[in-house]
This record gives C-alpha cells, structure tokens and sequence, in this order.
C-alpha cells in the first residue's frame, strides 16, 4: 500500500489562520511517502512566513498575483512528483488515515482515476460532500450536503469528486489533463470529473477517507466572486462536455433549474446584476470552449447511456430534499 508517492498540493490564498492546523494534520498522516506543495496566490496577510517558521518542509511556491484554485493548482501540478495528486483546501483537515485509505482503494480499481474523501463541516455533525454527482438539472452538486455524518457510508463509484479533499491518479492527468484556468474557481473539479467520465475513468467514492471543511472559510458566503464563478462556470461546464443527446432529453430538468437560479440568485438575494454579467461572459468564452469541446468530444470513449447512468434524477428523493433546503435556507 506504501509503494506510491503522494504529492499534496494546497492552495492559499490570505489563509495564515487556517495553515497551521490544515497543514499539522497533512503532517501527522499515517501514509509515509507524502510531499507537500504549498501554492500561495500572492497573500498580503503572513501566510508564508507563519509557514517558512512553522513548516520547514513544506516547500511554498509564491505566486505575484491571484491566479485562483485552478489556476494554483496548475502551478502546484508542475512541481508534484507522486504517482498520485492529492489536493487539500487550506481550510480543510484531514483524519489521520485519509491519505493511506484514498491510496489503498484506489489502488484496487485500474480504471479509477479520481478518489472522493467523505469531508465533513468542521465541527458540525453534517456532510459537506460525500462525492460529487451531476444531475438532470445538467449540473454538478455535492452528495450528501446537509445530511447527517453517519449516511453515505458506503464505496461506491460516483459521478466525481469535491476538490477540497480528493486524489487524482497521475496516470489519469497526463492522458486528460488537469484543471481549466478559465474556471478560477467553483466546477473546476465538476469539469476535470465530466472530462474523466467521458474518457473512461471513473472516480471512487470512499467513505472510510474522512477530511473537516471550515465551509466558507476561503471565499465566504455567497461572496461576488463565488456567485459570479458559480454562475458562469455552471455554463461553461455543459459547453465543453454535455453531449448534446443528454441535453435534449433533459432539457425540460434544465429548464426548471434555470428558472429557478435566476429566482434564487436575483430575487432572493438581489444579484441580477452579478447574475447577467455571468451569462454575458459566458457569451463571451463560447468560442474557446467550443475549441476545447471538440477535443473533448474527438476522445470520447463511453457511451450516452453509461453517463446518464451516473445522472442523479430531479425528483431523487435525498436530492429533491437538499436543493428545497438550500432553496429556502440559505
């Protein structure tokens, strides 16, 4: 199980009060063979100094501007050697066994590529992502949010993973490719899953791998910039990746869900603004993620039926139940 090299990357931006504990728990893992690459998107707040004190190990990268988690990552990439990537938000800590379980089932499967930890919010007893799924809305979401601890105990394949605690098989990135730096951030990961899927990897989703989430830590709650992210990346996600059978049979989902966002967005929280710049930069990126689409789409290796396999319904009743909560609650 200890044969492979482990490159943990972690990207910080103005996050010296979260570093120390993320960090000491990346440290007191009990897989042996682990590097930790620290990618700093130019802080202002002494995130590399607290660490250059605190970690001398750790090798930091210093960036001169914000280039985003995508974009972080990217550089972080460049510096890994593992045979697997594992990447870990600065907000994020993880059991002490994570690293060893992601490791050990991934290393039973050939053909999985990506490895879901179960991540928790940090000090609640409640599921921040048991994995990630892609519904019939034609959008990414997080398995599980909201639900109790002791649900979603089980491995099993699943559509992809939640970034802020996931590996990714090298073997996977160098045949795909890793993140899109358009993305900056939020569905970068929903686009690297949506483009393994289609090139016949699959992703694990493996419960016995716990990591904490300080929700909202990083980029707050329904902060611009996430509104904005999440907005047009959604959009960019379906341009580059959906095949178009899928999109017509669930067009009446899409539909629904896109009248609902706009409801969420600008009436609820009085985005509309916020809300059409999004689309309009979507408008803006359609040519070059349609290059990108056509290259996607000349190695596609499975079938329609197999991705709408992984596709969770509408009206799933766990599903249907977490969107109506978050509708409401948040």
């Amino acid at each position: 199980m200890f044969c492979k090299n482990i490159s943990v990357i972690i990207v910080n931006y103005n996050g010296r009060h979260l570093l120390k504990e993320c960090l000491e728990s990346i440290l007191n893992q009990s897989y042996p063979s682990i590097e930790i690459i620290l990618i700093d998107n130019a802080s202002q707040d002494g995130s590399i100094e607290l660490v250059a004190a605190l970690f001398p190990d750790v090798k930091v990268v210093t960036l001169q501007t914000n280039t985003g988690f995508s974009g972080g990552n990217l550089e972080g990439l460049k510096y890994a050697t593992g045979d697997y990537i594992m990447l870990i938000n600065n907000d994020v800590i993880v059991d002490k066994d994570c690293i060893s379980n992601l490791t050990a089932s991934m290393e039973k499967h050939q053909d999985v590529g990506i490895g879901a930890a179960k991540i928790l919010v940090y000090g609640k007893d409640s599921i921040d992502s048991a994995g990630d799924g892609f519904s019939t809305l034609l959008k990414g979401f997080k398995r599980g949010e909201g639900f109790q601890s002791n649900n979603y105990d089980k491995e099993e394949f699943v559509f992809g993973a939640c970034a802020g605690a996931a590996m990714y098989k090298r073997e996977m990135i160098e045949q795909i490719g890793f993140f899109d730096d358009d993305f900056f951030l939020i569905y970068e990961d929903v686009d690297l899953s949506f483009r393994a899927q289609l090139f016949g990897w699959k992703a694990l989703y493996i419960p016995s791998a716990i990591a904490y989430h300080k929700v909202r830590s990083t980029i707050g709650n329904l902060s611009d910039t996430a509104i904005f992210c999440s907005l047009r990346n959604c959009e960019l996600v379906r341009i580059k990746n959906l095949p178009f059978g899928i999109f017509a049979k669930h067009l009446p989902s899409f539909i629904l869900g896109t009248v609902a966002d706009f409801l969420y967005f600008c009436l609820r929280h009085g985005k509309i603004k916020l809300y059409f710049k999004a689309k309009i930069e979507v408008i803006k990126l359609i040519p070059r993620m349609l290059q990108k689409r056509r290259q996607i789409m000349s190695k596609k290796k499975v079938t329609n039926s197999y991705l709408t396999s992984l596709t969770t319904p509408l009206f799933d009743r766990r599903f249907f139940l977490m969107k109506v909560k978050k509708f409401l609650f948040r």
